[in-house]
C-alpha cells in the first residue's frame, strides 16, 4: 500500500508572440535554476482558478493577457528527493502538477515579479530550455507537456 502524499498544484506553459516560453527563478532556487510558473492549490480551489491566481500573485499577469490553448491530459508527478514539503501541518512526499498552455497576449511591461517568491523571469526559446530547467526530469517533462500543448514548439 502506498501512503505517499502528493501536493496538487498547477504549472503554466506560456508562449509569447516570439514563440518563447516563460520561466521563473524562485527565491528558493539558485539563480541559474528556473521552472515553469505555478504553485499549489488552495482548499477547494479548481485547477484553472489556481493557475490564474498563481500567475497574478507571482508575476502580476492578468487573466485578460492570457489566451488558454489547452490543458495537458495527465499531470506531472514527482517525488521530492531530499526533504518533505510541509504545508499547514501536512507533510508531502511529492507534487502532482496539472499543466495549462497559454498564449501571452499582454506586454512585458505588465510582468512584475513577486518579491517574496520570484527573483526573476525570462523568456526562453524551446531549444534553450536545457540551459534553465536543471532539476532531475524537469527538462524532459516540461518539453513533453510543451509539445502536447504546442505541437510545433520544437520548430520554434
Amino acid at each position: 500500500m502506498n501512503n505517499s502524499l502528493f501536493r496538487n498544484g498547477v504549472s503554466a506553459i506560456i508562449v509569447n508572440s516570439d514563440n518563447e516560453i516563460l520561466l521563473v527563478n524562485l527565491l528558493s532556487f539558485k539563480s541559474h535554476f528556473y521552472a515553469l510558473p505555478g504553485g499549489g492549490l488552495e482548499d477547494n480551489e479548481q485547477e484553472i482558478d489556481a493557475i490564474y491566481r498563481e500567475l497574478h500573485e507571482e508575476l502580476g499577469i492578468q487573466k485578460t493577457s492570457l489566451e488558454l490553448v489547452g490543458t495537458c491530459k495527465d499531470p506531472i508527478t514527482f517525488r521530492f528527493q531530499t526533504k518533505k514539503l510541509s504545508r499547514n501541518g501536512t507533510e508531502y512526499d511529492g507534487s502532482r502538477r496539472y499543466c495549462f498552455g497559454f498564449k501571452f497576449t499582454g506586454s512585458n511591461s505588465e510582468i512584475m515579479t513577486s518579491s517574496d517568491e520570484v527573483r526573476s523571469y525570462l523568456w526562453s526559446p524551446y531549444s534553450m530550455l536545457n540551459k534553465y530547467l536543471l532539476f532531475d526530469n524537469q527538462l524532459q517533462e516540461s518539453q513533453e507537456k510543451t509539445l502536447e500543448l504546442f505541437p510545433t514548439a520544437d520548430k520554434f
